[in-house]
């Protein structure tokens, strides 16, 4: 007898006689090893490996990954040092062919009389409906972890080398993400770049405090993600103003090791800008920008360098319970309620139950990561085994925040499950839950949210600063490592105020490497106030290491800037011609090149370089372009100044100005669209660029180029 369900989930039954009862055959996709993917690029549709399988993933990895290891030899754990599979994009699946076994062994009972369920019915009423498809959805979630990513991680530790899967989603598919997470070597989400039309929303767009809440709670170091990935734009993602935003984000939320998503392999046959995949922040040497990006690398680079040192910093434990599907979202949907102004990891049951203790009224893990408190989520029902764990820890004197327990969320060893959970929720909150319960060494808190109890125990903010600016925190030994970014394209000064006492702040710009001491700043209360400017989506690490020193409270914490001259007339600019470009033309001021008539410097892509002879104004110290899209790399008098891609546009140049006759050169770098756009309209055979990527067609809107200005010579006034 055949069968489909409401989610179109196919499979058969037969009557066993012996048994008088029916037997199931199959059940779920159209072959025994495989479901369909879920996401594809065009003509990639098919099988992926059912992930609940042990037999599909052993066969798999047989015939295809251990080939692979073989043929790299010696280089297998050293320069192949990781082995990777993507998010998990595989449709969603109720049914593996081992699954009545394994849940009668998991679970106690036979799923057996609860197959209506899986059509869609009830079966005896609701509660006890929800329960089994909790157990059936944890059973899931536990066999693909036992069946795929244990045998995943146990055959490359064989070979020397780790896992960074992408195992925690973000599609919904019937997983604990933070378990998944929990199995890798270094565990890998995702996050977006700004688009238009895809993922366009942050909750759409960051995926990283999962990973993270997973390195932190399982003792892993590195929070990895695919980065900069978006469905929609093409060349089309601006630095300054997209991708640093949202690696700052990113970093905030705990990233600490980027995957660029995507470095496409194109081949010289296929022209210039040359073969990409349909997704991602297009880079490869073939970008029009690769000779001027490596102080944009340098940037990450120093940010990673930092944000792995020492251990995350975070007041409260958020316990987000045992059910499957189970996902962190990202940092600011605080299922802990404790922002702002404090931080939080997200963890499991696994963890609760094998790794987290008590010491001194904290929770520990045994890697050294420690919290004050344990959230519980907003739910009645809990895992008996989790409840159990809890009630020790309040007895060794943790302080646990959540809603009193009402049942077990299975149906296993009922009813005497329900009749335990209402026992140890009775010790713990009371016959009547009272706000404030202390048992053993320990609190039970109901009715108030974390940063509520943090604030009543006297424990302020980690950091204070205006809606605008996100950070993170992480202690290294007797370091305090602040990274502070500000997440609107305005600049802003601020008074941020810092958790820390007795310690000189510095501050390290990411941008420039420089480390100097920021010499204004005020302590109180055990906290430190200091004055920083943050330039448009502007990003510091502020650094507590020192004792302080007697020159607390000198001087200014930032240079202070008057408008010495504006280089005003004509400017000398060079297209290359090879790209549509004039080799020669003079502009009588700074335009975007868009709004320029000649359709070769309308539709340019490349590198143009400015030029003007100026004489100085005493006193300048600081080369200010104003505004410019999207790099510029400066030279002035033949000296190289630098690489410019973030705001503000300006670099100290007080060593190589001269009174007279000074020759100031900036190239200026777009991006490829406007030339593909134009190239759109031309006749195959005429024109510059080749490409796959055919979105971008001559109805395309042309994107802002060029160097805008003002271009202006300040010199610091303090």
């Amino acid at each position: 007898i055949g069968f489909t369900s409401r989610r179109q989930t196919t499979g058969t039954w037969r009557w066993d006689g012996a048994r008088g009862g029916w037997e199931i055959v199959r059940i779920g996709c159209t072959r025994n090893d495989h479901c369909k993917v879920s996401t594809s690029s065009d003509g990639w549709q098919g099988y992926a490996i059912d992930p609940f399988d042990a037999g599909a993933f052993h066969r798999y990895w047989d015939a295809v990954v251990e080939p692979l290891i073989t043929d790299a030899g010696r280089l297998a754990g050293s320069t192949l040092k990781s082995l990777h599979t993507d998010s998990w994009e595989v449709e969603v699946a109720n049914w593996t062919p081992t699954l009545r076994e394994e849940f009668q062994k998991r679970r106690g009972y036979d799923l057996l009389p609860y197959l209506p369920v899986f059509a869609g019915r009830m079966v005896d009423d609701r509660p006890t409906t929800n329960r089994f498809l909790n157990d059936l959805r944890r059973t899931m979630g536990d066999l693909a972890i036992a069946n795929h990513y244990q045998p995943f991680i146990d055959g490359a530790h064989r070979h020397g080398m780790t896992i960074h899967c992408e195992s925690g989603g973000p599609h919904a598919v019937p997983i604990d993400s933070l378990q998944c997470l929990g199995m890798d070597d270094i565990p890998m989400s995702e996050f977006w770049a700004r688009s238009w039309k895809h993922r366009v929303r942050d909750s759409d767009r960051f995926f990283v405090k999962q990973p993270a809440s997973a390195a932190h709670t399982y003792g892993r170091g590195l929070v990895a993600a695919e980065g900069f990935t978006t469905i929609g734009p093409h060349w089309q993602e601006t630095l300054w103003d997209n991708l640093k935003p949202s690696f700052d984000r990113a970093a905030c939320e705990g990233l600490n090791r980027l995957f660029w998503h995507a470095f496409v392999c194109s081949p010289a046959s296929m022209g210039v800008p040359g073969q990409q995949y349909f997704a991602g922040t297009h880079l490869n040497p073939n970008v029009t920008w690769w000779k001027l990006s490596a102080p944009f690398f340098a940037y990450l680079n120093r940010c990673q360098f930092l944000l792995q040192r020492g251990r995350f910093a975070a007041d409260v434990l958020y316990y987000y319970g045992d059910h499957v599907p189970n996902f962190a979202q990202l940092k600011v949907s605080d299922p802990a309620h404790v922002l702002p102004g404090y931080d939080y990891d997200a963890t499991t049951a696994q963890v609760v139950l094998e790794r987290l203790s008590v010491r001194d009224g904290r929770l520990v893990l045994p890697d050294g990561m420690s919290y004050r408190l344990l959230v519980l989520p907003n739910r009645t029902e809990i895992s008996l085994p989790v409840l159990r764990k809890v009630s020790q820890l309040v007895r060794d004197g943790a302080t646990v925040i959540g809603p009193k327990p009402q049942r077990a969320s299975s149906l296993s060893g009922q009813p005497h499950s329900d009749a335990e959970v209402a026992k140890i929720a009775d010790e713990l909150w009371g016959a009547q839950p009272e706000p404030i319960r202390s048992v053993g060494k320990g609190r039970v808190i109901t009715g108030r949210t974390a940063r509520e109890v943090l604030l009543a125990d006297g424990v302020p903010p980690d950091f204070e600063g205006p809606a605008a600016l996100d950070y993170i925190h992480r202690t290294d030994g007797g370091a305090d490592i602040y990274f502070v970014a500000n997440q609107k394209p305005d600049a802003l000064t601020a008074d941020c105020v810092f958790r820390v006492d007795g310690k000189t702040p510095e501050l390290w710009d990411p941008l420039t490497g420089a480390i100097r001491d920021l010499p204004r700043y005020e302590i109180r209360d055990g906290r430190t106030t200091v004055p920083i400017e943050f330039s448009p989506y502007g990003s510091w690490f502020v650094i507590f290491r020192r004792p302080v020193g007697p020159e607390k409270g000198q001087g200014e914490n930032f240079p202070q800037f008057a408008e010495v001259q504006t280089l005003t007339g004509p400017w000398k600019v060079s297209f290359d011609p090879k790209w549509g470009g004039p080799e020669r033309v003079e502009f009588p001021e700074l335009v975007d090149w868009t709004k320029r008539p000649e359709p070769g410097i309308r539709n340019y892509s490349g590198t143009a370089v400015y030029r003007k002879t100026f004489d100085a104004q005493p006193g300048a110290t600081t080369l200010d372009l104003g505004d410019l899209r999207e790099l510029a790399s400066v030279r002035l008098n033949g000296k190289p100044v630098g690489v410019l891609w973030a705001k503000p546009f300006r670099a100290d140049v007080r060593n190589l100005l001269k009174p007279r006759g000074n020759e100031l050169e900036i190239e200026v770098v777009n991006f490829w669209p406007n030339r593909v756009i134009g190239d759109a309209a031309l006749p195959v055979k005429k024109r510059f660029t080749q490409t796959n990527i055919l979105r971008l067609n001559a109805d395309t809107p042309l994107v802002s180029s060029g160097l805008f200005g003002p271009v202006r010579l300040l010199r610091e006034t303090k």
